[in-house]
């Protein structure tokens, strides 16, 4: 489980990653993004329900 620093340094590593990426290929920052924001969405509603439970 993370605490909320990782979660925020993860947030802001994957925006850096992102931005970065936005200057190579434009598509593929989009793409990124997508991808990273699903993911973190997946955690914390798995997250979440873990600790419901």
């Amino acid at each position: 489980m993370m605490n909320d620093k990782q979660e925020s340094t993860l947030s802001i590593i994957a925006a850096l990653l992102v931005l970065f990426t936005a200057m190579i290929a434009p598509p593929i920052s989009a793409l990124l993004a997508v991808c990273l924001l699903v993911a973190f969405a997946i955690y914390k509603f798995w997250h979440g329900r873990q600790t419901t439970s």
